[in-house]
């Protein structure tokens, strides 16, 4: 029941974590390159939080919920919404940084771990 829940909770926090760094990729105007890093390091504290608590199912959970809520918004937005940048290469970039910077922290952390 305990690694349900925590799978659970991940999954919810980061789909809310995914939500809020898609949201925030885009940045101000004529800097996106902002964006990204301010969403890059929203999603890498996130992880690497999860993991320094241990919580390995969270954080698989989490980095799922993070990539589920980048596409959708991306690609398929709700009710017309449109969650992109004025530069399209900015939403493409953000596809593949959002489980990088999930993954990246996680395994730094583990490798400092082992040591």
């Amino acid at each position: 029941m305990r690694n349900l829940l925590e799978s659970l909770a991940g999954a919810l926090a980061g789909f809310a974590v995914g939500l809020l760094a898609t949201v925030v990729h885009a940045g101000p105007v004529d800097l996106p390159i902002v964006g990204l890093l301010l969403a890059c390091g929203i999603v890498a504290s996130g992880s690497w939080f999860v993991m320094e608590m241990g919580w390995t199912r969270a954080w698989f959970a989490g980095l799922v919920g993070i990539a589920g809520a980048s596409v959708w918004l991306l690609m398929f937005p709700p009710a017309n919404d449109a969650f992109v940048s004025t530069e399209q290469w900015v939403s493409v970039a953000w596809l593949a940084l959002a489980p990088l910077s999930a993954a990246i922290p996680a395994i730094w952390t583990t490798r400092r771990r082992d040591r």
